[in-house]
């Protein structure tokens, strides 16, 4: 069982990073994230798909199966936590898992990280919506904009997601800077 998760996770990450840089193309059931995004579909909305831009928790989303859950990686002082949501990017999903396991690259390195099961107040026993890790060296590699994938198996199926670290989003108003070719202050979008 773990050296088929840690497999799934491996495959996930060479899925994720092979696509780095290049299209994304929608239709692929490749159970990764679609939320990136060309300057057209970025005029039309800027939640892409109908979804809040950030978790309950305010942190960044990860698309897990076309949206069928979501990851919500929030990046705190007290170290990284991982919630698992639902659809709609709402409500925590409890799942029957000891551990998550972020695979990410940086500068060249790529490194595996375990986020351990934290079971929120609400969570039946035996499973966790939360998962969290103190790893200094996950932080720092988030801080720096590390990226990745999660693989994160819910009900008996594995789901991918993309994880990139926003924290440009934190606080701020998007007038003034550009967003991989998204400005933010032009209120037409391009």
């Amino acid at each position: 069982m773990k050296f088929t998760f840690r497999l799934m996770s491996l495959l996930g990450l060479v899925v994720v990073l092979a696509g780095c840089g290049g299209t994304s193309d929608p239709s692929s059931d490749s159970g990764g994230p679609t939320s990136q995004s060309d300057s057209s579909d970025h005029a039309t909305s800027h939640d892409h798909h109908g979804h809040p831009e950030h978790g309950p928790h305010g942190g960044d989303l990860v698309e897990l199966g076309k949206e069928a859950y979501h990851a919500e990686l929030v990046h705190g002082e007290d170290g990284i936590m991982m919630y698992v949501l639902d659809g709609s990017a709402s409500k925590q999903v409890p799942i029957a898992a000891e551990k998550l396991m972020l695979s990410l690259k940086h500068d060249g390195q790529v490194a595996s990280f375990d986020l351990a099961a934290d079971p929120d107040s609400d969570d039946p026993p035996g499973q966790s919506s939360r998962f969290n890790s103190a790893d200094e060296k996950l932080h720092d590699w988030l801080d720096a904009g590390a990226e990745g994938a999660v693989v994160i198996e819910i009900d008996g199926k594995s789901y991918t997601g993309n994880v990139a670290h926003d924290h440009d989003h934190a606080g701020h108003d998007h007038a003034g800077h550009d967003h991989a070719g998204h400005d933010h202050a032009d209120a037409g979008h391009e």
